[in-house]
């Protein structure tokens, strides 16, 4: 039995700080940043079992009501970009993230169950220039299936700030009982329960070199990811993942001349 619910969900709800505007109303400061107090999380959770399931993530993270949204990428920051020839652009969005992943087998004499939950929290940046061509960050340009912590939604490659793999597998093999010189065989049930919840503060430098003069909207996005399986036997499973308090900051630099991954 399984059930996967892999989703997408708005991390943040930021406003750049408002810098000081130029004439054409594009921003002329080098440096903005903002900040972030909202919750969003996703929750996979499945049981065959008769245990009582979170309703929502809400029941394991503290937070508002969180809406969902499957299957894309959400744009959690915008703001426009004035760059000039030479100029680099240096990103750092910054958020707390949890994960919280629970594993439970119940497993009789002869039998095996298996359990297994996941949760993982998302993130990307892009630069959009006048004409609508997106510019990916590096190092995202350079991600693939074969590089650790990248991961690809929705066609787009975004890095893992948190992942997090839970399975429990119970075997119970034939059971005797020995009394003196007489033996038998005996039957019994056993049951296991795995929860395991964490947070950590999380940072991610995206770089866009040597972009070219022009003005541009750097969008930021975040996601997040959840599944939850019973593999085999009877059990329960639940996997969530959820972020929250955090900050971002966008700063205009000029590379050494010649500068070049």
């Amino acid at each position: 039995m399984r059930r996967k619910n892999l989703t997408l969900s708005l991390a943040l709800c930021l406003a750049f700080s408002a810098p000081a505007m130029a004439q054409n109303g594009t921003p002329s400061s080098k440096a903005t940043a903002a900040v972030n107090t909202l919750v969003r999380c996703t929750m996979s959770a499945v049981s065959n079992e008769g245990i009582t399931l979170p309703a929502s993530c809400v029941d394991l993270f503290s937070g508002n009501g969180v809406p969902v949204v499957d299957g894309t990428w959400i744009e959690i920051a915008s703001t426009p970009v004035k760059l000039s020839n030479s100029q680099s652009l240096f990103v750092s969005p910054s958020l707390v993230s949890g994960l919280y992943t629970r594993t439970r087998t119940k497993t009789s004499t002869g039998t095996t169950s298996t359990a297994q939950a996941e949760g993982a929290v998302y993130l990307r940046v892009a630069l959009i220039d006048s004409n609508g061509r997106q510019i990916v960050a590096e190092p995202l340009a350079r991600c693939s299936v074969s590089i650790l912590g990248c991961t690809q939604q929705s066609n787009y490659w975004g890095v893992v700030l948190d992942s997090r793999i839970q399975s429990l597998t119970q075997d119970i093999t034939a059971c005797t009982v020995l009394v003196d010189s007489i033996s038998g065989t005996c039957d019994f049930t056993s049951t296991l329960d795995f929860i395991f919840q964490t947070a950590s503060a999380n940072t991610f430098n995206f770089i866009f070199p040597n972009v070219g003069q022009g003005v541009y909207t750097l969008k930021v996005y975040a996601g997040v990811g959840s599944d939850a399986s019973i593999i085999a036997g009877s059990g329960t499973a639940v996997g969530a993942a959820a972020f929250g308090l955090g900050s971002v900051t966008a700063e205009t630099v000029r590379l050494v001349h010649g500068f070049e991954f």
